[in-house]
């Protein structure tokens, strides 16, 4: 018994799923550090699908400023991360 667990826990954590959810948890740490406590509080990251991040805003004021910040902040999360994961940033 103790072995079929064992390979459950192993195929689970080298699996997709698991990869995924350590992906966003990641992105998402790094999008707080990147924009900092304003501008998290007022954002949520909705998805990250095809290398793109899909924030909300919580007004449409929110959304137009990071629209005109976006190029900056994409360039800090890309450092961030050290990796290309991320080739744009979609505001809703």
């Amino acid at each position: 018994m103790a072995e079929k667990l064992k390979e459950i826990l192993k195929n689970y954590l080298n699996g997709e799923s698991f990869k995924e959810i350590n992906e966003t948890i990641t992105i998402e740490k790094a999008w707080k550090e990147t924009v900092g406590d304003p501008i998290n509080k007022n954002t949520q990251i909705i998805s990250f699908k095809n290398k793109t991040l899909t924030v909300k805003t919580t007004t449409p004021v929110w959304r137009n400023e990071l629209f005109l910040q976006k190029k900056t902040i994409l360039e800090k999360i890309k450092i961030k991360l050290k990796k290309n994961k991320i080739n744009e940033i979609k505001l809703i």
